[in-house]
Order: C-alpha cells, then sequence, then structure tokens
C-alpha cells in the first residue's frame, strides 16, 4: 500500500513536473513569436502573442511572477506602440503590481517603469508621468551612471512633462543636466542636442530668463539650418518659439520676422491645414493684436481655430481661443472676451492635465475683463482662482533631488 501511494504520488508530481515544463515551452515559443512580429511591425500579430503569453504564465507555477512580467511587459509595449493607451496603461500597471510581488530586483524594472512614464505622458497624465520619470531616472544611474545616455533622454522626457505642467523652473535643472549628456554621447550638433535647446530655450522664456533663451534657441537653430537646411519644419519649430521670446520682450517687429518666416515654411512643408500652422498663426495674431492691426488679427486667429476645431486638438484650441479672447478684450468689446474666456476654461477643466501656469495666466486676464465690466465679485472670485492655481503649482517646486 505505501509503496503503490508513493509510486501514485511520484507519477502524478512527474506529471505535474512535464505539464510546467510544457508551459515554459509554450511561454517561450510565444515570447519569440511576439519578438517576430514586434520585429517585422506586424503588431496585431505581437499583441495575439502576448496575450497568449499573458494566458500561458498564469497557468504556470516555475518562474510564475517572471514570465506573468515579461508577458504584461511586451502586452503593455504593443498595445502604446498601437496608440491603445487605456489598455497599455491598465497591462502595465498589472505588470508592475506582478514586478513587487517578486520581493527582488527584477530584469525588466527599468524598460517597465520608463514605458509607464511614456504611456502616461502621452495620455496627458503629466503629474504622473513626472513622478515615474524620477524614479526611472533613479534606476536608470543605479545601473548605467550618472551620464549614461539612458539617464540623458530620461531627463529630457523630465523636462518637457515640467514644462507641460507649468512647471518650468524644475524643466530647466532637469534640461540642463541632459544637454551635456547628450552633447558627449551623441555630438555637439546632434538633433536630440537641438531637441533639448529648444525645450531649455521655452522654459527659460518662461521664467523671463529671456537673454538665455535667445542663446539656446540661436544655438538650436544653427544646428537645424546646418544639418536639415533653412527650410527645414525643425527650423520653424525654432523660429516659432524665438517668436514667442521676443514678443515678452515686447520686440514685436523681430517676433514678425521670425513667425512670418516660420509660417511660409510650415505652409510649404506641411500643408495649409495643418496643427502646426495654426500654432504659428495663432502666434502671429496675438503680435498683430499688439500691433494694433485688429482687422488682420482676427482673420489669423479665425483661422488658427478652424485648423484646430477637432478632436485630439483641444488644448491647442483652447490656447486659440484665449488668444480670441485676448483680441476682443483690446477692441473693448468685452462682452465677447467674457464668453471666450469662459468657452477656454471649460476646455481646461475637461482635459486630464493642464499647464498650471497658463492657466493661471487665462483666469487671470478673464478677471481684468470681468473687472472692465464691473463684474467685481466674479472678478475677485476669479483672482481667488489665480491664487489657488498659482500655489497649486509652487508646491511642485521643491528641489528634484538625485541630480535629476
Amino acid at each position: 500500500m505505501g509503496l503503490g501511494l508513493f509510486i501514485l504520488v511520484l507519477v502524478a508530481a512527474g506529471a505535474l513536473y512535464w505539464w510546467q515544463k510544457n508551459l515554459l515551452d509554450q511561454s517561450a515559443a510565444l515570447f519569440k513569436k511576439a519578438k517576430e512580429a514586434h520585429t517585422s511591425g506586424q503588431l496585431p500579430a505581437a499583441e495575439e502573442a502576448c496575450l497568449q503569453a499573458v494566458a500561458c504564465a498564469r497557468r504556470t507555477w516555475m518562474g510564475r511572477e517572471d514570465l506573468l512580467v515579461l508577458a504584461l511587459h511586451g502586452l503593455a509595449h504593443v498595445y502604446f506602440q498601437q496608440g491603445k493607451l487605456e489598455p497599455a496603461e491598465q497591462t502595465a500597471v498589472k505588470a508592475f503590481a506582478a514586478m513587487r510581488r517578486l520581493r527582488r530586483p527584477s530584469p525588466i524594472a527599468i524598460p517597465l517603469v520608463c514605458l509607464m512614464a511614456q504611456i502616461y505622458k502621452k495620455s496627458n497624465k503629466d503629474q504622473a508621468a513626472n513622478t515615474v520619470f524620477q524614479v526611472a531616472i533613479q534606476l536608470l544611474r543605479k545601473v548605467h551612471g550618472d551620464r549614461s545616455i539612458q539617464v540623458g533622454v530620461a531627463l529630457h522626457e523630465l523636462g518637457v512633462t515640467l514644462s507641460r505642467v507649468g512647471v518650468p523652473e524644475r524643466a530647466i535643472v532637469a534640461l540642463e543636466e541632459c544637454i551635456p549628456i547628450f552633447e558627449e554621447r551623441r555630438g555637439a550638433n546632434h538633433s536630440d542636442v537641438a531637441a533639448a535647446l529648444i525645450n531649455l530655450g521655452k522654459a527659460q522664456s518662461q521664467v523671463e530668463r529671456y537673454a538665455d533663451a535667445e542663446r539656446s534657441y540661436r544655438r538650436a537653430l544653427a544646428i537645424g539650418e546646418d544639418a536639415l537646411g533653412p527650410d527645414d519644419p525643425e527650423v520653424a519649430l525654432v523660429l516659432n518659439n524665438l517668436a514667442v521670446n521676443y514678443k515678452r520682450q515686447d520686440r514685436i517687429p523681430e517676433a514678425l520676422d521670425c513667425l512670418r518666416r516660420s509660417l511660409a515654411i510650415r505652409e510649404a512643408k506641411l500643408g495649409p491645414d495643418h496643427p502646426n500652422v495654426a500654432l504659428v498663426l495663432n502666434n502671429l495674431g496675438n503680435c498683430l493684436r499688439l500691433e494694433r492691426k485688429y482687422a488682420e488679427a482676427e482673420t489669423v486667429l479665425t483661422r488658427a481655430m478652424a485648423i484646430l476645431g477637432t478632436p485630439g486638438r483641444e488644448l491647442s484650441y483652447a490656447t486659440a481661443v484665449d488668444s480670441l479672447a485676448g483680441l476682443r478684450a483690446a477692441q473693448g468689446r468685452y462682452e465677447e472676451a467674457e464668453q471666450l474666456y469662459i468657452q477656454c476654461l471649460k476646455i481646461h477643466e475637461s482635459l486630464p492635465s493642464s499647464n498650471l501656469l497658463e492657466l493661471a495666466d487665462t483666469c487671470e486676464r478673464f478677471a481684468g475683463v470681468l473687472y472692465k465690466l464691473q463684474k467685481e465679485k466674479r472678478a475677485d472670485a476669479m483672482m481667488e482662482q489665480v491664487n489657488k492655481l498659482r500655489g497649486a503649482r509652487e508646491k511642485l517646486l521643491p528641489p528634484i533631488g538625485d541630480g535629476a
């Protein structure tokens, strides 16, 4: 009886072992299939293989969590590349939870955290993206070293997302650290250096470091013109941003020169109805308003709004509505300006992430219109909102830490 039971247990253990080994072999085959499909650009096939790998990992006992993390990470990555942001986020969160259950270092930790940061950024969840980028930077420093290109790329991404939520002071810290890394690893005139300089210039301009911003833009412009030619869309981007920097200093003729050149490049290369054309038109309209060329400014801003008034461009459209409201206020048409500011704020309220710095400025301009209309109580309430927004922004300003 005892021997029979022993043999039965042994047979059962053997069957269980071979069943689990078969699952491991299936997992390996599915991972290979997913990789091959992904490499060849067949993302739906890669997605199906990853889904099967996840199902296989859930039935596995030997190395279950390791397999599950790998399968979920692969699936989240494929979702992300197909633009399926919601399932990408949900799957990445599950992968992160499985990784934490390991209670030991995982080779997938850095790729997973970096992927999560990109998903949050693409989903306009910038606050979450900023937090995850900082975690990624800490991990990358430990594994690859402070001067690695991986750290440089993550610092650049952090700087961009910090700018997007209206915290240029912290963005400058990250961007000023990433540029020397790009110069060292990729060369002083690499496109990545130019991209970081553009973002640095934008942040510097926002905190009124105008001379520094102009130097950053001028260097980016030189790199772009030398590498891409004077009529490339990247050159147009620098010219547009340089114009904004000039506008903030009331150097309107110089701003207009840059904007007209930028507009000509973008219309020729991208077409007259491209959203990037509309962004230049918006800035051009603001400069024309300051020159008191109201009729031309209205034509330009109306065209910008027509281009941007489609799904997926809500934040840019809100900026154009804000600009038209400013034009109406400059014309003394305060009731129309009031309605436009109301529309602009409703758009911001509907977005998952808005630039706190720009939103506070919009609210302050709206309050100015309300005071003109002698609606003091509403104006005072709007100024309270301005103070709350700026207070919320200040909470994001402590030092980044760990050199990030």
